[in-house]
């Protein structure tokens, strides 16, 4: 964050508008999820990928993506973008167990607090790629934008 005139403190401008764009997304699948029915959880997503065609579950892949949203405030908080006690190791996994729709549609709208944390990376914090070996996505040249 950075001061503004009156001494308080200020979002950034990119940060925000990642923010909002992660935000729009998450909004985005909140609402496609309110759409759907439990038994829409256990329809297979393609994955080309996958031996025969098919990969996960459409809930697991849910579970999946609201894990990640969750992963970001403990991964910003771990390597010191943000302030708050460190989160140590990588918990974001494969493997999901089935959830009704209810659980999942709350844990994904539970996801919008990490979210929130983006607006207050600074221009240099985003263009600074994460210590290697942070998260599997942490190369030494991947910036967080």
């Amino acid at each position: 964050m950075q001061e503004n005139e009156s001494g308080g403190m200020r979002m950034s401008e990119r940060g925000t508008r990642l923010m909002v764009r992660a935000d729009t997304q998450l909004s985005e699948m909140i609402e496609f999820f309110g759409t759907l029915a439990e038994a829409d959880l256990r329809k297979p997503c393609p994955d080309e990928s996958a031996e025969h065609g098919t990969g996960d579950t459409v809930g697991a892949v849910a579970a999946h993506v609201a894990d990640g949203y969750h992963h970001l405030g403990r991964f910003l908080q771990a390597t010191g973008y943000i302030p708050g006690p460190p989160a140590t190791g990588n918990n974001h996994g494969h493997g999901h167990a089935p959830e009704a729709l209810p659980d999942i549609r709350d844990r994904l709208t539970s996801g919008k607090t990490p979210i929130g944390l983006l607006a207050d990376l600074t221009g240099e914090q985003l263009d600074s790629p994460p210590p290697v070996g942070t998260s599997r996505f942490s190369d030494g040249r991947r910036t967080l934008e």
